[in-house]
């Protein structure tokens, strides 16, 4: 309603509200019709993007499952780029290394299984053997040498096997103090003298008496040990086989060399994998020495490396130097 004044007269002027207030009325039921609509959309959209995603979630956890129960074939495939996908990616990833796990301890078994058996069947069967009465001396004792042989073989592979079990797990204690190289050179050669006579190479020493590592004693020669005996074991006769150290920088050095054919390219990247042993027809003991030592050697902060071409072989352990910065 409006009002004019004019000469003293009020004229007053009115209109209804009627259809301002019907307007209202259609643009509020249009507003909650809209509103209805959209959270409708909202409600189904919702649900489909969750069913999506459950869908999504229920093969990532069908694939867990078969995870869990030894089942690695089965690839974890999601194409999603979101959190999803990358939780499919992460359980793909975590199968492959399961995977790759249980094959190496099938093969661990496989391998375990087979060198306890030849020396037991071989062990066997001389004591069947040293059994029959009308055995003559010198076969006898022949008989007894070679079950002695296969005694040192199983007490060996048993406490290769129970090293790698503790360093697995663990549990191996490494000690770090100052230890002499050379003189971890002189007692593993003594050791070794009389095989290496025995089998007709020539055991040679170069120990520079000032080359000191930070490591632990008993492994050190425990690495020298087995880096002599793969030399003296892989090598003909006539061959010489050289320790020696040397410090380089900060780091000493312990070399194990010969002068024997070689190592084949093809087997040289293999030779510190556990159980191989290359061409199997030449091949001798467990092949878990190599893998030892370069295991051993990384809980030093060292390194076991290896370099071979016809002629001139030599694996090198490299230790941190005493008194140098850690």
């Amino acid at each position: 309603m409006t009002s004019l004044v004019s000469n003293g007269n009020v004229l007053f002027l009115s209109s209804s509200l009627e259809d301002q207030l019907a307007t209202v009325a259609l643009v509020k039921r249009r507003l909650l019709y809209a509103t209805a609509m959209a959270l409708l959309i909202v409600a189904v959209l919702g649900f489909a993007v969750a069913a999506v995603h459950a869908r999504r979630l229920g093969r990532i956890q069908r694939a867990a499952d078969r995870i869990a129960e030894g089942t690695f074939d089965v690839p974890v495939v999601d194409h999603g780029n979101d959190e999803v996908g990358q939780l499919a990616g992460s359980f793909d990833r975590m199968r492959i290394q399961l995977a790759q796990l249980d094959l190496a301890r099938k093969e661990f078994v496989a391998n375990a299984s087979h060198e306890l058996r030849t020396p037991l069947f071989s062990l066997a069967g001389f004591l069947e053997l040293l059994a029959d009465e009308d055995l003559d001396d010198e076969t006898r004792r022949e008989f007894l040498a070679t079950t002695r042989e296969q005694v040192e073989r199983l007490t060996k592979l048993a406490t290769d096997l129970l090293d790698l079990s503790r360093m697995d797990v663990g549990r191996i204690r490494i000690e770090q103090e100052e230890v002499s190289l050379a003189e971890a050179v002189g007692v593993v050669a003594k050791e070794f003298g009389a095989l290496a006579e025995t089998s007709g190479h020539t055991l040679a020493v170069e120990a520079d008496e000032e080359v000191w590592a930070f490591a632990d004693e008993e492994r050190v020669q425990q690495i020298a040990r087995a880096l002599t005996d793969n030399a003296l074991v892989h090598t003909p006769a006539g061959t010489t086989v050289r320790l020696r150290t040397e410090r380089r920088g900060a780091r000493a050095l312990l070399v194990v060399e010969d002068n024997g054919p070689g190592i084949a390219p093809e087997h040289l990247g293999r030779v510190f994998q556990r159980f191989y042993r290359g061409d199997a027809r030449q091949a001798s003991g467990s092949g878990l020495g190599l893998a030892i030592a370069r295991e051993l050697a990384e809980r030093m902060d060292g390194t076991v490396t290896v370099a071979s071409c016809p002629g001139e072989t030599a694996f090198t352990l490299e230790l941190p130097a005493e008194g140098s910065p850690t």
